[in-house]
């Protein structure tokens, strides 16, 4: 089965309406919405990249995901703009996890799991920052 296909105007719409419902609440449904939000802002920055007549449909971007940090690889974003994910470690009665990357974030937020409050501030920063960065990128779309 192929994904549904959305383009560029579609996925920009999606990272702005995501960022600004995401912005409503501090809690976990929220934060899910802030990640898929800039899934779609680098989505759409994909689009914007590599076909300027924004042509290009999802089903002809890379499959990549939920891989935050993958489609910042693929949109060759300098560190100097954006800082490397952070990992994160799931809140458990004081055992020690195992740091998670960034893309399975949307997960622990999805299914109500807890975030270690100094790895999910460190998330939500990151998202921040990247949020910027889309949104300076889509001035020029």
């Amino acid at each position: 089965m192929s994904r549904i296909p959305s383009g560029f105007s579609q996925l920009k719409k999606s990272f702005e309406i995501h960022w600004k419902n995401g912005l409503k609440e501090n809690n976990q449904s929220y934060y899910l919405l802030k990640f898929y939000s800039i899934e779609c802002g680098l989505k759409s920055m994909y689009i914007h990249k590599y076909d300027r007549s924004h042509s290009m449909s999802s089903e002809e971007i890379p499959d990549l995901r939920h891989k935050l940090d993958q489609w910042v690889k693929e949109l060759n974003i300098p560190a100097s703009q954006i800082n490397q994910p952070p990992r994160f470690r799931i809140r458990r009665g004081g055992q020690a996890e195992p740091q998670r990357d960034i893309e399975r974030a949307h997960e622990a937020w999805r299914y109500g799991v807890g975030i270690d409050q100094d790895d999910e501030t460190a998330l939500l920063k990151w998202l921040e920052e990247v949020s910027n960065w889309i949104r300076d990128g889509l001035k020029e779309a």
